[in-house]
């Protein structure tokens, strides 16, 4: 059998807590930052050393915020990574194609199956830029039901409908 691998990293999307906790942040270092200016003049000339420290947490948190996925295929595997600020990794999801229930489209979802659909734990990996269509797996991780939302290229598509083309819609 072929050897098949193909990866694919994505900007993820910015929901609107995201926006609210760095809207929150800002305005926490611009308050601090105003302390350090009000009462410099107790810390002397400590407190450049503190304004600088202020910066750079300021920073280093606001760039928590920089995310990407990474799909990885590999031989009917699919890997998904979440890369922060590209500095840390950290596996979001992982299965193999043959064990999907189900993957089809999110815009052709069938009236039947959202009455069927088992609970489970929404798993969002979805772009922020919208290139193509987004895609809904239904399946098991770690002995729990899941849906996995997220937006594969074609070709990443094609490599999961090989390993399980009766239970993969393509879009």
């Amino acid at each position: 059998m072929d050897d098949s691998f193909h990866e694919m990293i994505v900007k993820a999307r910015i929901t609107s807590n995201d926006r609210l906790k760095m809207a929150g942040l800002v305005l926490l270092g611009l308050v601090l930052l105003f302390l350090v200016i009000l009462f410099g003049g107790y810390l002397g000339s400590l407190s450049v050393l503190v304004l600088a420290a202020l910066g750079y947490g300021l920073f280093y948190l606001l760039r928590g915020f920089a995310r990407e996925y990474e799909y990885t295929i590999t031989n009917g595997d699919l890997d998904i990574d979440l890369i922060i600020a590209q500095r840390k990794r950290r596996r979001v999801f992982s299965g193999l194609a043959r064990t999907f229930d189900s993957m089809e489209p999110m815009e052709k979802q069938p009236a039947a199956s959202a009455q069927t659909e088992k609970a489970g734990t929404v798993i969002d990996c979805r772009s922020s830029q919208s290139h193509g269509v987004d895609y809904k797996i239904r399946t098991d991780y770690n002995g729990k039901p899941v849906i996995v939302l997220f937006s594969p290229d074609e070709k990443i598509v094609n490599q999961l409908k090989k390993y399980n083309p009766g239970r993969i819609r393509l879009g």
